[in-house]
């Protein structure tokens, strides 16, 4: 027996207000999703979560309005303050690498290049991330599906949660229809009709730009020369067998030379913007477009109609009755407009194994999958980002440009799981797409249309390429300058050159690359 203010408390009634009391103590710390007055609050722990920075005047990548919407309705509620780290778009790959080598890298990062994930995988720098997933990420798992999230896993490990990507159309080619109608010439339908029509820019001149006319452009950013020739070069391959498509490298497989002499033809011609070689960001690739200055290109199949960098828009500034219409020119040899498509996943989300923050970097994505918060993400508020609503889905997206500075938005980069906005049908999920074209939505939705005629998924492993780890930032040098000089040296040097250069590259780890994929495929086979 004990005296306690005055008062007799038995042991066992003192055991049991003990009891009582550490596990009160002990349920409120395991909350995560709320949290009440009466409760002791939190130490905060700092969650880094890398996010994309695509210049966007105004436009404050790591402080908006939705990051702080994201700070006040989940880190507020489970004791984690959010740091979002921006990275320029183009320059993620160099930038996460830089980060990763030094232990850095945000707690949430994810990349696109599967490359850079082999290389990740193999130096043990990533967290496994299954069994985090099934304790706490029950509802992201149900959202992405058994299916989906075997993109992100390696001979069996959990490596990265991959996004769901709600549109799987990826290359589009573009042409200036104003300039078409000046000349009186009809869209292009064929690779020689391509071909016909950049001369006639060229040599008449459509734009009165001078000298300054570009018929056709490309880029030497790295993260960006296929996408700047893709629907072209693909055009020229002839037909192989499907272990040589997930095993051979584009330039040894069979037609796709004759592609790139095709280009080189095109700049020796003076078709081809002779300032391609200078261009190393992409930057002057959007800037001569937007100006006025070119008559076709390749890019991503809805570049030129989105807000951000808003091509097509600034374009309608300069030059007032420019038209940039999405075009299928280029055929095979079977009559077919070959061109790849997205796979099923997005980026791959990883959490690097220097994070002391993984269980709460999967309490946040798993926070994210919810059907309210994705639509905030990736809509913004009615009133504020868009005025209306149809059939659900929120419409007549206000541009950035015609927002003020704190309610600018950057849905894609926030809302991370999934790539696209998803509406639940095929049909919805284009006509939601196409609401945040403002001005453009019917040729978005051709665009799109477009880029899945005759596209093939990118073949993907199910197990790390050892090789491609080893090799691929060599290797991602070297196809600058085999893409360069090749296109760049005299139509007689052209064979010498791209030989040599080719030769040499397939020396430096393409061979091993190759063979190493042609086992994994066989494996995979069996």
């Amino acid at each position: 027996m004990k005296k306690r203010f005055g008062k007799v408390i038995s042991t066992t009634l003192l055991v049991a207000m003990l009891t009582t009391a550490i596990t009160g103590c002990g349920s409120q710390g395991d909350k995560t999703d709320d949290t009440t007055a009466s409760e002791k609050p939190k130490e905060m722990v700092e969650l880094t979560v890398e996010v994309f920075d695509r210049s966007t005047p105004g436009y404050q990548a790591d402080k908006n309005f939705q990051t702080e919407w994201i700070q006040k309705n989940f880190g507020d509620p489970n004791g984690i303050k959010l740091k979002f780290v921006p990275v320029l778009r183009g320059q993620e790959v160099e930038k996460l690498n830089v980060l990763m080598a030094a232990n850095q890298a945000p707690d949430v990062s994810f990349t696109y290049n599967e490359g850079l994930m082999y290389n990740y995988i193999k130096n043990g720098g990533l967290t496994d991330l299954g069994k985090l997933l099934d304790e706490h990420g029950k509802d992201l798992k149900a959202y992405l599906g058994d299916t989906l999230l075997n993109y992100g896993n390696w001979g069996g490990v959990q490596y990265a949660v991959p996004a769901k990507r709600v549109m799987e159309a990826c290359f589009g080619t573009f042409i200036r229809k104003d300039w078409l109608d000046k000349l009186n010439m009809p869209v292009p339908q064929t690779t020689d009709e391509f071909y016909n029509t950049l001369k006639a820019f060229k040599e008449k001149d459509p734009g009165k730009l001078g000298e300054k006319v570009i018929p056709f452009t490309i880029t030497v950013d790295p993260n960006n020369i296929n996408w700047t020739s893709h629907t072209l070069l693909e055009s020229f391959k002839t037909s192989i067998s499907e272990e040589d498509r997930y095993s051979m490298r584009n330039w040894v497989i069979p037609g796709f030379k004759e592609g790139i002499r095709f280009m080189n033809k095109l700049y020796n011609e003076g078709l081809l913007n002779k300032q391609f070689v200078l261009d190393k960001d992409g930057k002057q690739y959007e800037k001569d477009v937007a100006q006025g200055k070119v008559g076709a290109f390749i890019q991503s199949y809805d570049f030129p109609y989105r807000i951000t960098p808003g091509l097509a828009t600034e374009l309608k500034k300069n030059v007032p009755d420019s038209d940039i219409i999405p075009i299928d020119p280029f055929k095979n040899s079977e009559g077919k407009n070959i061109k790849m498509k997205y796979n099923p996943n997005g980026l791959f989300i990883i959490v690097p194994k220097s994070s002391k923050r993984a269980v709460e970097a999967i309490k946040y994505l798993n926070w994210m999958s919810k059907p309210e918060v994705l639509k905030f993400l990736q809509n913004g508020n009615k009133g504020d980002q868009y005025t209306d609503e149809q059939d659900g889905i929120p419409m007549n997206v206000i541009s950035n440009d015609k927002l003020p500075d704190d309610k600018k938005a950057n849905y894609i980069d926030l809302s991370i799981i999934v790539n696209g906005k998803e509406f639940g049908s095929t049909e919805k999920n284009i006509k939601a797409a196409s609401f945040g074209y403002p001005g453009f939505e019917d040729k978005f939705t051709e665009a799109y249309n477009i880029a899945l005629t005759d596209a093939g998924y990118m073949p993907r492993f199910d197990r790390v390429i050892e090789a491609e780890a080893k090799y691929s930032k060599a290797l991602t040098d070297k196809e600058v300058q085999i893409f360069v000089k090749s296109i760049t040296c005299k139509p007689a040097d052209f064979d010498k050159t791209y030989n040599s250069l080719v030769q040499d590259y397939m020396k430096s780890g393409g061979q091993q690359i190759e063979d190493e994929k042609r086992a994994a495929f066989k494996a995979m086979k069996k």
